[in-house]
Formats: C-alpha cells, structure tokens, sequence
C-alpha cells in the first residue's frame, strides 16, 4: 500500500479540492477560507455512494496540513486494519446508501 500523499499547501490556498485514497480509505480536503475541511470514508465507492464516517477542520497552514495529514494517516491504520467485505457485502452498504439518499430526498421534497 502506497503512502498517504496530500498537495502542497499553495494547492488549497488556490482553492482546489482534494479526493484521494490510501488502500480502502477515502478522503476529501475542501478549502474553506482559513480552514481545510476533510472527510473520510471506507471505500471501495465515490463520495455519493459512501457514509462519511469522520469528518475533521485544520488551519490552511503547513502546521494545519501536517496535523491533517496525522489524522488522515490515523483513519487509513483503522480502515485498512478492518477485515475484508465481500463484494456482496460491498454492493449492500451502497445500496443502503442509496436507500437512504433516496427517503432522505422524498422527506424534502414533502
């Protein structure tokens, strides 16, 4: 498995999102003024058919991008340690996913 890699800190201080992986983790980095906003979640699916199961802010600042860097580094050891799902068990947690996008959206609309 590869090392965890994040841009250098001009790539989000130009406003530029990140989405990456590390083995099954997934990852997202926003920039948002000041800040980078990070989510996390357990592959192997996008962001839409994911649940994000943490969710962090750092300063947009080479301290802030290290600590994220740290804690991303903290979610790939947990998510990578996990036993290995079938590829049925894969295509359930996406279609729950969806199941749930779906009545969230039906709820909305009223």
């Amino acid at each position: 498995m590869g090392e965890l890699f994040l841009p250098v800190l001009s790539h989000f201080q130009n406003q530029n999102t990140w989405i990456s992986s590390q083995g099954r983790l997934r990852y997202k980095v926003v920039p948002d003024g000041e800040e980078l906003k990070s989510e996390v979640w357990e592959g192997p699916w996008e962001y839409a058919l994911s649940t994000v199961e943490g969710a962090g802010t750092f300063s947009m600042s080479e301290e802030g991008l290290g600590s994220l860097a740290a804690w991303l580094e903290g979610w790939a050891a947990d998510v990578n340690a996990r036993p290995r799902r079938t590829l049925e068990e894969d295509i359930e947690r996406r279609e729950a996913v969806k199941r749930e996008k779906e009545a969230q959206a039906a709820q909305q609309q009223g």
